[in-house]
């Protein structure tokens, strides 16, 4: 049998002699061949050409050449098994380190090496890491315009596979259906070229008030500071039920005390096994985290918490969470989350599908970060305080996610910033939390309806897409206690009718709402309820003169009868005491019976006192009369 070794030799004697062959003929050639010659200087030309390119490329120059190697690279077959992966790998990455060292001539060529290593990576967003910080920088650009370019590609099919058939739900550009075109604007307002989409959710199917459209996982999420207190979980922010652990814990010691009929046997479990509290979930190095379940406590280990543990061995990852304690923010700490979230993730998907065991939703081509730059964001004026985040999230997560700090630069980090800012909900529970302080206050802003107290902010994939109106028809909620998500209809919803969420309270007024909408998201809002609310409020202004005037004419109707009255009275008065006097005037004043005017006018009522001093005189009068006739008969 022939030995490996002499196989081995023999081929490269051959290779040898094919290679000795070849460089004599191509020398004949290139000395009596005319068209051969040529041939020579239009390929230097253009090795010349696509050198100058990616030495100093243009923006569009490299878009244009990127899109060219993905086109060849199209038709291109990827390995499927794990080991097949490797080896494909390990080839691409060794022949692309071998042409960057070549010179710009092999820049190209090398840059589809790299992309083609990329795409059987199980962590393309660690490894894309790596090339930035190990690849000549003119290759790395061509890399991530490739990866760029892809994108695009994969934007114009995004729509139709994402989201899943199961959520009944849609993403549309309402601009294209109603023909439409807005441009971009700057800060400044100047208008660019580039065409601003306004997407929106739609759904697929009928849907009834008070059913559940969808549920949606959320990709990251954080406690508020206020409910930072040991009773809520750090990692999907569910409540803690302590008083039913507790309880447990009381009927397992009550099992576990030895009686005078049972003695204690080996069955009988210690202390430290009986069901834990609370605090047995809590993170064994910080004390601080606290999760209701171990899952949650391995889970959030694994994504972020093993770097962000604020006692953990680097002093970098508590002088950070004391940096984003004192901004009263929550950004820094999301994006933290979120790219140790996003790798965990990929690797967990990679491994699943290695195995044959990951779900249909794993195994669509889009990752998390390509989900994510679908999404609208706000553009912010990056501040010193982000500055030095950045900074501090490169040095926590440099251990951990190599190359991270030199990959999310301070566009990407604003970026990130303003898509959390744009689409980040309010979670809410219905647990107790603390009210908010100035020292538990945070800046971030957050979809919220204020229908229940808010517990933490988490940001979804799919309700990232769901506008703004003032009348919504849906509601996010939250069943499970969790950050798991839940759209359901607050009215009816027919097939192909956009869904609607207020991102604010819908129960303040017009101006109030317009004014946190334009400020926190820059939003017009011309929704039906606007315009209701508006044309009332001016109709009301409208009519608010002939209010005011109907109002100054019954006050006037008023003082004007009230004036008759009194007047009405003082007359009446006056006529009851012009009789009164004409009573006293008939009265003889010499008369002793008679009374006087000071009696008169001093009297309840002159009148009742002339009468009654009248009657007293007359009784005089009889009484002496009848003396008089009394001594005439003697």
């Amino acid at each position: 049998m022939v030995s490996g070794k002499k196989i081995a030799a023999a081929v490269s004697v051959t290779a040898l002699v094919a290679g000795l062959s070849y460089m004599a003929y191509f020398d004949y050639k290139r000395r009596n061949d005319r068209q051969f010659r040529r041939k020579l200087r239009r390929d230097r030309k253009k090795v010349e050409k696509t050198a100058s390119k990616i030495s100093e490329p243009s923006l569009d120059e490299t878009s244009d050449l990127a899109l060219e190697l993905l086109g060849k690279l199209a038709n291109e077959s990827l390995p499927l098994t794990p080991e097949d992966k490797e080896q494909f790998f390990m080839a691409q990455v060794s022949k692309g380190e071998a042409l960057s060292g070549s010179g710009a001539s092999g820049y190209a060529e090398a840059a589809c090496c790299f992309f083609q290593a990329l795409k059987v990576y199980p962590n393309p967003v660690e490894l894309v890491m790596i090339y930035q910080k190990t690849t000549p920088d003119a290759v790395f650009k061509l890399v991530m315009a490739m990866m760029a370019q892809e994108v695009k590609q994969k934007q114009t099919r995004y729509f139709d596979v994402f989201p899943s058939e199961d959520k009944h739900v849609r993403i549309k550009d309402k601009n294209k259906m109603e023909g439409k075109t807005k441009f971009k604007e700057s800060q400044e307002g100047a208008k660019s070229d580039v065409v601003v989409p306004n997407r929106a959710l739609f759904a697929t199917r009928g849907v009834e008030a008070g059913e559940v459209v969808y549920e949606e996982e959320s990709v990251v999420s954080a406690l508020l500071p206020c409910a930072q207190n040991g009773k809520f979980c750090y990692h999907c922010l569910r409540a803690i039920p302590e008083k039913a652990e507790e309880k447990d814990e009381t009927e397992s010691t009550e099992e576990t005390e030895p009686t005078e009929e049972t003695e204690p046997t080996e069955e009988i479990k210690p202390a430290g096994e009986t069901k834990k509290s609370s605090a047995a979930f809590e993170c064994e190095k910080c004390h601080d985290a606290v999760y209701c379940t171990e899952k949650c406590r391995q889970d959030a280990y694994d994504a972020y918490h093993q770097f962000l543990c604020p006692t953990s061995s680097s002093s970098t990852a508590r002088e950070f969470a004391e940096l984003t304690q004192k901004s009263h923010e929550l950004a820094p700490i999301l994006i933290a989350k979120f790219f140790g979230t996003l790798v965990d993730r990929e690797k967990k998907k990679e491994i699943a599908r290695a195995l044959g065991v990951s779900d249909k939703s794993d195994t669509d081509e889009y990752t998390t970060w390509e989900h994510l730059e679908i999404m609208r964001y706000l553009e912010l004026i990056p501040t010193a305080s982000d500055a030095t985040a950045l900074h501090k999230l490169g040095e926590v997560m440099s251990a951990s996610v190599p190359g991270l700090n030199e990959f999310v630069t301070g566009e990407r980090y604003t970026m990130l910033k303003g898509k959390l800012d744009y689409n980040a909900f309010s979670v809410h529970t219905e647990g107790v939390v603390p009210k908010e302080t100035p020292e538990t206050h945070v800046s971030d802003t957050m979809r919220d309806d204020h229908s229940k107290s808010a517990v933490g902010i988490s940001m979804y994939l799919i309700s990232s897409h769901i506008a703004h109106n003032c009348d919504p028809n849906v509601q996010i909620v939250f069943p499970d206690g969790t950050d798991k998500a839940a759209i359901k209809a607050l009215k009816s919803i027919a097939v192909d009718e956009e869904l609607r969420i207020s991102y604010v309270d819908p129960s303040l007024g017009v101006e109030e709402r317009r004014k946190q909408l334009q400020a926190l998201y820059r939003v017009k809002c011309e929704c039906k309820k606007c315009e209701a609310d508006l044309a009332a409020a001016k109709a009301e202004a409208e009519a608010a003169p002939a209010v005011e005037d109907v109002e100054e004419k019954a006050a006037e109707a008023v003082e004007d009868k009230a004036a008759e009255v009194v007047e009405s009275v003082e007359d009446k008065v006056e006529d009851a005491e012009e009789k009164a006097n004409e009573a006293v005037k008939t009265i003889d004043p010499s008369d002793e019976g008679t009374p006087s005017f000071a009696a008169v006018a001093a009297s309840p009522s002159p009148v009742a006192a002339v009468e009654a001093k009248t009657e007293e005189t007359e009784e005089a009068d009889t009484e002496e009369a009848e003396s008089e006739e009394f001594s005439d008969d003697e």
